[in-house]
């Protein structure tokens, strides 16, 4: 899965989210997900990572954004869209090579 894939989805279940909640914000990849700066609160983020792993599930790939290795980062994949999108893509990369 390419990249800009993998930030489309991202972007399209933020927003989602962000509508469902009034919020007035429009996602793009530099969009802060986790911290001070987020417009998210922790049961959002938690919302947002379900809907993204069912969203991703949905295209046949088997994620795990709340999974050891996501957890012991030193820096968190969940600081923006971006950073996410990267996470998400060492993921897919890494189990398209086990299936091969």
């Amino acid at each position: 899965m390419e990249k800009h894939r993998i930030k489309e989805i991202l972007n399209k279940t933020v927003n989602e989210y962000f509508e469902s909640q009034d919020f007035n914000e429009k996602a793009n990849e530099d969009t802060v997900l986790f911290g001070k700066e987020s417009v998210l609160d922790s049961m959002g983020l938690v919302n947002v990572i379900i809907d993204i792993e069912s969203r991703f599930l949905d295209e046949d790939y088997e994620i795990s954004l709340t999974s050891e290795k996501a957890m012991s980062r030193r820096n968190s994949p969940f600081r923006t869209i971006s950073t996410l999108a990267d996470f998400i893509g060492e993921q897919v990369t890494e189990n398209e090579e086990i299936d091969e």
